[in-house]
């Protein structure tokens, strides 16, 4: 198979990606993770297949489908990297060679081909939720003397790793393709392999499918989803399409349009993920989906008040609050706001009653009650006061009396701002108490900083200048068990591990902060944080180069990337737009081009069509009118200047940035570091 057992990383990049060549520039297939999964599927259906590091497939009855391809049938391996078709659909291309025969294996799902409204099932499963995968072999003899090709898929009854997390069913996957092919000189020629899912006992029935059609309806599926989305296309090629995968990393670990985790890992609702879950569907403009999964938040609180997915994560109760509230100013739904704030008053009253369970002379006064700290990695049976519950509780109070004030509650809104004032005073004592200058991860000082990061992010609760929020992003950055690693947050629950989708809400400080050249910065260091088919992970483990759990692709992950990438371009800033608050300065170079179509804001859809032209840039804006912001600020760095004036936009000008911040740059310099070697399996 010409696969060497060792390479240094960068070596065994250009050896793997040499087919198929449609994927220029090897930066752009980059690939960080010596465990790169991914997964096919299709939105909403409850189950996904999930596709090992070793290109394996993993069915519903702990079915391991296994492929080997050449003349000795080598297993495939991790020495075979994974694409995504046009860079981010659901269908995976994985190269390999033996001599001169090259070959090409795709995978795909769809709906079972007898559907009787196939178009519908490729949305939700209307008739079931069984589903085709595909898998496709094609072998081209490259060479000009004639060649043998072979190639077979078998499924393994014992090889899924976690026979616990399989679902139980009485039948198994027992078919086995096998193909040998004699070819000449540049001919080619093509093996399909079906299977079903779930097993079923007539799986012949799909033999003659026709490959060719339903890759193409598949791939016109995908695409329309994207079309009716917003668009949103900047002048790097990787960043663009790591967003839409990104959002189809969501749709397909969504379940009958409840907000999940993952597929194959972390299949639940979690409130503090389905936050940003929802806020990333919201910004893409996906309405459908994000109208579902709001009704699905309701059922969420209990009947105590709080919103809970999880037993004492108390930042939920801020977190449901504030996706309510979210949901409201992004679609102007007045009616819904009417509708939700009894629910948000309720919520708010549970954290009333809960930070006054703290007797007055304890220094914990008017805070909520100890409890275990996930992301804090203190799991301690509830002996910490967590700071990041806090946060998000006040947030909650102070969002409460934001819609108060939008639906006319005066009353209602001069007492819950009264409240948020106390709750503030409580956490300010009991920070004086730390003796600390910036806000720990709990009140005892323990722990790994996560939601004590959320200070000005996804709503600002503390003032951009307070010397308390200034410290923490400083000292996250710089002293944190040794700071930033790979421009990266560390999280020290495990050892050697960084976790970049918690380090955004710092990344999201930095930026509201004005800090735009290291937010650029610290962009393309999670967007290298990625698999070559742009899927994102949770956790890593940077010495070994591995995502913690398998945990790719990651919903969260691809969530809070699509977000910053959002917010980076336009960002809503109370009353005001801010557009390109911290981007390159090389996206606004001669020849560039950022296009921004349908895209929605607080303020209704928008338009925006940048281009680098000699001298400057010109600026097409179809600003929102909805609700029009009061101010609509357009950013540019000083080398860089306006063409000509946009009527309603005030321009703010930056220094130029000191370092030019690309994928190729981010991936040079990570190279020059040394990073550990990739070992192929």
């Amino acid at each position: 198979m010409g696969i060497i057992v060792r390479f240094g990383f960068w070596v065994l990049l250009l050896c793997t990606f040499v087919f198929p060549s449609a994927y220029a520039g090897v930066e752009d297939n980059f690939d960080y993770f010596t465990n790169n999964w991914n997964v096919i599927g299709l939105p909403d259906y409850m189950y996904g297949s999930r596709i090992t590091p070793d290109n394996a497939v993993y069915l519903a009855d702990a079915t391991t489908l296994r492929i080997r391809v050449g003349r000795a049938l080598t297993p495939l391996s991790r020495a075979q990297g994974k694409l995504a078709k046009n860079g981010w659909m659901p269908i995976i291309e994985v190269a390999a060679e033996d001599g001169p025969v090259r070959y090409q294996i795709t995978y795909w799902a769809t709906p079972l081909p007898d559907a009787k409204d196939w178009q519908k099932a490729f949305s939700w499963p209307t008739e079931g939720e069984n589903y085709l995968n595909w898998i496709t072999i094609r072998a081209t003899n490259t060479s000009s003397s004639p060649a043998e090709a072979k190639a077979d898929v078998t499924p393994d009854p014992a090889g899924h790793p976690n026979k616990e997390a399989a679902i139980q069913h009485p039948r198994k996957h027992t078919r086995v393709y096998a193909w040998t092919w004699k070819l000449a000189p540049g001919q080619s020629a093509e093996g399909v392999a079906r299977y079903t899912f779930f097993p079923i006992a007539d799986a012949a029935r799909y033999d003659k499918a026709d490959a060719g059609l339903w890759l193409q309806r598949t791939v016109q599926y995908w695409t329309g989803v994207m079309a009716r989305a917003a668009k949103v296309q900047v002048p790097c090629r990787k960043a663009t399409q790591a967003l839409l995968a990104a959002h189809v990393c969501q749709l397909i670990a969504n379940d009958l349009g409840d907000l999940r985790g993952g597929e194959g890992f972390y299949d639940e609702f979690f409130i503090r993920d389905g936050a940003y879950q929802l806020m990333e569907l919201e910004e893409a403009g996906l309405n459908d989906v994000v109208d579902r999964a709001i009704q699905l938040y309701f059922p969420r609180q209990r009947d105590e008040g709080e919103f809970e997915s999880q037993p004492q994560e108390f930042d939920g109760n801020g977190q449901g609050i504030w996706t309510l509230w979210q949901y409201a100013r992004i679609t102007g739904d007045q009616a819904f706001l009417d509708r939700a704030y009894p629910r948000m008053l309720k919520a708010v009253a549970w954290t009333m009653q809960e930070r006054r369970k703290a007797p007055a002379d304890s220094p914990f006064a008017g805070l909520l009650p100890p409890a275990p700290g996930d992301g804090e990695a203190l799991w301690d049976g509830g002996k910490h006061h967590i700071v990041g519950y806090d946060f998000w509780n006040l947030r909650g109070l102070l969002i409460t009396a934001d819609t108060a004030r939008r639906l006319g509650r005066t009353e209602d809104e001069k007492d819950l701002l009264a409240e948020a004032q106390q709750y503030r005073a409580a956490i300010d004592a009991a920070w004086k108490g730390t003796g600390l200058p910036y806000f720990p991860p709990s009140w005892e000082k323990d722990g790994t900083h996560w939601g004590d990061t959320e200070t000005l992010w996804p709503t600002e609760i503390f003032d951009r200048n307070d010397p308390r929020v200034v410290a923490l992003i400083d000292y996250v950055r710089k002293d944190f068990a040794g700071g930033f690693v790979e421009g990266t947050i560390r999280w020290t629950g495990e050892k050697d591990a960084i976790h970049p989708y918690m380090g955004a809400y710092t990344v999201m400080a930095s930026l509201i902060r004005g800090d735009s050249e290291t937010v650029v910065q610290d962009f393309y260091w999670y967007l290298l944080h990625s698999t070559a088919a742009n899927a994102f992970p949770e956790g890593i483990y940077y010495k070994k180069r591995e995502a913690w759990g398998d945990t790719i692709p990651h919903v969260t992950g691809a969530c809070n990337y699509a977000i910053l990438l959002r917010h980076m371009l336009v960002h809503e800033d109370g009353d005001e737009l801010h557009l390109l608050s911290a981007v390159p300065d090389g996206w606004l170079a001669e020849g560039q081009e950022i296009r921004l179509e349908r895209l929605p804001t607080y303020f209704g859809t928008m338009n925006l069509v940048v281009r680098g032209v000699a001298g400057g840039v010109q600026v097409s804006l179809s600003a929102p009118t909805r609700t029009p912001p009061k101010r609509i600020v357009l950013h540019l760095p000083a080398s860089r200047p306006l063409i000509s004036p946009v009527a309603g936009v005030t321009v703010v000008t930056r220094p130029d940035q000191k370092e030019r911040w690309d994928f190729p740059t981010v991936v040079r310099k990570y190279l020059a570091s040394g990073p550990p070697e990739v070992a192929s399996h």
